[in-house]
């Protein structure tokens, strides 16, 4: 018999950044959301071989790999010369504005850090041990706890952006995802380079940024409110987006989305938002029967076949434990 853990976690929405290479102050920053699908599973236990055993997709069993071996350099203590086999029972799509590499890395981290009884590891010290949260902590922190999020930003490239404002997101709301299956968001070096191609983020944009997200997103949060949090969302995705048009094509980085965007917003609808580089576009809704007509109206409207929609539920919690034995 051997010990087992399984990791379970969510996806992370990102809905933009409130600053970008300033003159002065906190950089990055930005808020988002934790939903429960698609949703993470990771098995990690001791290998009955000399050599680690890494069951995924491909991509998937490459980043498990490198997150393995930035733990080992970073705390060769505890890892000893252990091998294990970890397999990815179900995973998080990539380049899709989901946050699935740090998730992904921050469940290798954790079931390893329990198996070796590290439990006393929080999420950001395993963050820093597999290199994740360079310019983001969203993920880091809804790893940990879940819910909505709210980050301020890193004053130091080596830090990890404190959490401001995190609170569960109010459960009978429902996000309606629909990702476009012909393209992926950017991500790694082309990300860094579509970055540096932008220059700084006006300072009054930033401003208006950080007011929506405390003065009006956070509350709204906090009273159930959902106009008031819908049209919040609207307003700061597309202030968000209207920066970062330049080097993603438009307000959103898929056309199909832009012209999608354009028919919600003439039915009346808010609360559309892009997450991170796209090209999946979150709509948060009251309840399951407004998810469920707007699903359908997509479709009709002749997007179902290229877009994959689904309704989705807050997840107002941590990554999951669970400890078990098996042969």
């Amino acid at each position: 018999m051997s010990p087992e853990v399984i990791v379970t976690t969510g996806s992370r929405l990102h809905w933009g950044l409130l600053s970008l290479a300033p003159r002065t102050g906190r950089e990055f920053g930005g808020l988002g959301l934790m939903v429960d699908e698609p949703t993470l599973v990771l098995s990690v236990r001791s290998a009955s071989s000399q050599e680690d055993q890494i069951s995924g997709s491909a991509g998937s069993a490459e980043k498990i790999q490198t997150a393995l071996q930035v733990l080992r350099t970073s705390s060769p203590d505890w890892l000893g010369d252990y091998r294990f086999e970890i397999t990815l029972q179900s995973e998080i799509p990539q380049h899709s504005g989901f946050g699935s590499g740090t998730q992904l890395s921050l469940a290798v981290a954790r079931g390893l850090a329990a198996l070796m009884d590290q439990d006393e590891l929080s999420s950001v010290e395993l963050a820093q041990l597999v290199d994740r949260g360079a310019r983001s902590a969203l993920g880091v922190y809804g790893f940990d706890k879940g819910g909505f999020l709210i980050e301020a930003g890193k004053r130091d490239s080596a830090d990890i952006s404190p959490l401001v404002f995190q609170a569960p997101f109010p459960e009978q709301w429902r996000i309606l995802l629909i990702t476009p299956q012909d393209q992926a968001g950017i991500s790694g070096a082309v990300e860094a380079d579509a970055i540096q191609q932008l220059g700084p983020m006006p300072d009054a944009l930033t401003e208006k940024l950080c007011r929506l997200a405390l003065m009006q997103l956070a509350p709204a949060v906090l009273e159930q409110n959902f106009s008031e949090f819908a049209s919040g969302l609207t307003e700061f995705g597309h202030l968000v987006g209207e920066f970062f048009a330049p080097v993603q094509g438009g307000v959103l980085a898929h056309p199909r989305m832009r012209e999608l965007e354009q028919l919600l917003l003439s039915q009346g609808v808010e609360g559309i938002a892009q997450t991170s580089w796209g090209p999946t576009l979150s709509v948060i809704c009251p309840d399951e029967g407004e998810a469920e007509s707007l699903s359908s109206l997509i479709k009709s409207a002749g997007y179902g076949e290229e877009c994959l929609a689904r309704i989705v539920k807050p997840f107002n919690q941590g990554a999951t434990l669970e400890h078990r034995k098996s042969v």
